[in-house]
């Protein structure tokens, strides 16, 4: 995933340490390869402020969908790297504070037969996938699928066999149900669907070392799972 750094750099030593009478009349230019963007006097300034920001993620179309390359961290918003795990979504629900069996089933979040687009957890102009469009992840007919080490973490490498782009899913585990804890991250990957199976399950994408799958029968809803939206 791209990003950019929005710094404003122009003799901060100046304008810091610089004395009032120094600072009284003295200009500040904002430059950007060597062109200035934006002045203003030294003694309008009360301080700086440097910030990261992420550019929008342009995603890989594997198979005619647009995945994109990392996973969601926290609500409405995307992790760093294709290798980072990312936050735990049970199903329906856009936050990550994690409900126990009990609390979940007597939530709004279990009253549903889908994932509901105000509770999508996906950043601006990205949605949770369907069980088709994970499917068509899965078509061995147009992608190959291997599990691969990405900077010292394993996954599931997804290879469009026409174009050759490809994305790589992080083993992330899943946040247990009944205990709340996080099991078998680096060996097991699953990822949901907006889609349900039945009124306690929900169809979601499953793979471990040399498989890839969708299961429709393991994951309860209440399971904490990954998050890997396609584009709208």
């Amino acid at each position: 995933m791209k990003t950019k750094i929005s710094i404003f750099i122009t003799a901060i030593a100046l304008l810091f340490g610089a004395t009032a009478a120094f600072a009284q009349g003295t200009q500040a230019y904002f430059k950007k390869d060597g062109v200035t963007v934006f002045q203003m006097p030294i003694s309008d300034i009360d301080s700086i402020v440097f910030k990261q920001t992420a550019i929008e993620e342009e995603g890989v179309v594997i198979n005619g969908v647009r995945w994109a390359t990392c996973n969601v961290g926290a609500p409405g918003t995307f992790v760093q790297n294709p290798e980072d795990y990312g936050e735990y979504y049970q199903f329906n629900k856009g936050t990550t504070d994690f409900l126990l069996w009990n609390d979940y089933w007597n939530s709004v979040y279990a009253n549903s037969d889908s994932w509901l687009p105000a509770n999508d957890p996906s950043p601006v102009g990205w949605r949770m996938p369907t069980f088709d469009e994970i499917q068509k992840l899965l078509d061995t007919n147009y992608v190959t699928y291997e599990w691969i080490d990405n900077n010292g973490l394993t996954g599931e490498k997804f290879t469009d066999k026409a174009t050759g782009n490809s994305i790589f899913l992080p083993a992330a585990g899943f946040h247990n149900y009944y205990d709340g804890a996080i099991h078998s991250a680096g060996n097991y990957g699953c990822y949901w669907s907006s889609t349900v199976y039945d009124a306690y399950f929900a169809y979601f994408l499953s793979f471990d070392y040399g498989y890839a799958g969708q299961w429709n029968g393991s994951s309860s809803r209440v399971d904490g799972v990954s998050v890997r939206p396609v584009a709208e």
